[in-house]
């Protein structure tokens, strides 16, 4: 389908190279990883050096310094980060309490739902607010205390591009909790802006592969060696015992050899996609600055993601009109289509509920073209010009 694809935070089109490794693993290593022969061996292989990609292109200078557990995608990992971390230590209730749970008000819903869960089994979930796409530090200061078991911050909102400061936020909390654990949801900031475990002090973060050019179907968790050592996560997935009884269930293998192919090409081109997506991104937003919309800005960002309000037209009918046109963008993130109302994340970033259900997003890749903003934009303008106003 020839279509100009401007929905890149959603998921992204797999490159040749994962795809490559994809087949090499499915047609010469299509073993069973546990299995103790040759063709078991040699999927055993592939599965180890994508996971030395992995953790190379997170910035790791010595792979035995943290773990790196292979899921189905970034909402596993995330799952595993929560719930194997908080279920790891059994704790005492504490005024009426089993621990204090702080995520940002504009999770995604991996992580919004997972500490839903944890309140209805008896934790407080704090959410911190996120107005203007920054993480409000002093509501941390005053609410985090040492009955605080946990801090999971995505690090770049996937609908704003909003990144946050989850290192000063973990050390307002291990201030007064120094045994919380403090997760980063890095799905849509991996090889889109600098970072390492260290840099974030992280204990765990998410990644997952479909957002870095390689097909669907493979996600992993990073832990550190002290997470591991102090046994501090344990599994919620029960079976085999694979990935070190982390996480059972035979590998899918042919996706985390993508998912490894994928990872070290973007680390190997990761400053020419950078500055690729920068110009995209400078050339788009001149040219939005000539229509009749608002983009919505945060400080600090993504070079990728855009995010604009509409004048009076819904999202909904902008998307099907582009979806016409050859355009694809969206009304916000993938996974929350089959929520009603408007977005909480641009709720959170403060923006009102006509203006939310008015807002798209635009997310672009290094592989997008000039010749293709300049299609949008004409394309949007006339749709603005043309479309019913609420």
């Amino acid at each position: 389908m020839n279509c100009i694809y401007l929905d890149n935070s959603a998921t992204t089109k797999p490159s040749e190279a994962s795809l490559r490794k994809m087949g090499e693993a499915l047609n010469v290593a299509w073993g069973n990883p546990s299995s103790v022969h040759k063709m078991g061996n040699e999927a055993k292989r592939i599965t180890n050096e994508a996971r030395k990609q992995i953790i190379s292109a997170l910035g790791v200078r010595r792979a035995d310094d943290c773990r790196l557990i292979f899921t189905s995608g970034g909402t596993e990992a995330n799952n595993l980060a929560i719930f194997g971390c908080v279920y790891a230590k059994e704790r005492p209730v504490k005024n009426g309490s089993r621990g204090k749970i702080l995520i940002s008000d504009g999770e995604h819903s991996s992580v919004a739902n997972a500490a839903k869960k944890l309140e209805d089994d008896g934790f407080t979930v704090l959410k911190v607010p996120t107005r203007g796409g920054v993480l409000d530090l002093d509501f941390i200061r005053e609410n985090a205390d040492n009955n605080t078991v946990l801090a999971s911050f995505m690090l770049a909102n996937n609908e704003t591009g909003a990144i946050y400061d989850v290192k000063s936020a973990f050390s307002a909390i291990r201030a007064v909790s120094p045994k919380a654990v403090c997760h980063v949801d890095a799905v849509q900031a991996f090889l889109k802006t600098k970072f390492t475990p260290t840099s974030l002090t992280a204990d765990a973060i998410s990644v997952s592969a479909h957002k870095i050019f390689s097909p669907k179907g493979a996600g992993a968790l990073c832990v550190t060696r002290e997470m591991i050592t102090a046994k501090r996560i344990i599994p919620i997935i029960y079976g085999g015992g694979q990935e070190d009884n982390y996480r059972s269930g035979t590998e899918n293998v042919p996706a985390i050899a993508a998912f490894g192919a994928a990872a070290a090409e973007g680390k190997e081109s990761f400053t020419a996609r950078i500055e690729k997506m920068n110009a995209l991104r400078e050339k788009l937003l001149c040219g939005l600055g000539e229509i009749e919309v608002r983009p919505n800005i945060p400080e600090s960002h993504l070079p990728n993601i855009v995010n604009i309000t509409l004048p009076g037209i819904r999202s909904e009918i902008m998307l099907n009109y582009l979806s016409g046109e050859g355009i694809c963008i969206s009304a916000g993130s993938a996974c929350s289509t089959h929520s009603s109302g408007p977005s909480s994340a641009l709720l959170a970033y403060g923006l009102p509920k006509n203006e939310a259900d008015t807002s798209v997003r635009i997310s672009l890749s290094h592989e997008n073209t000039e010749d293709e903003i300049d299609i949008f934009l004409s394309a949007l303008k006339r749709g603005i010009s043309n479309l019913a106003r609420k």
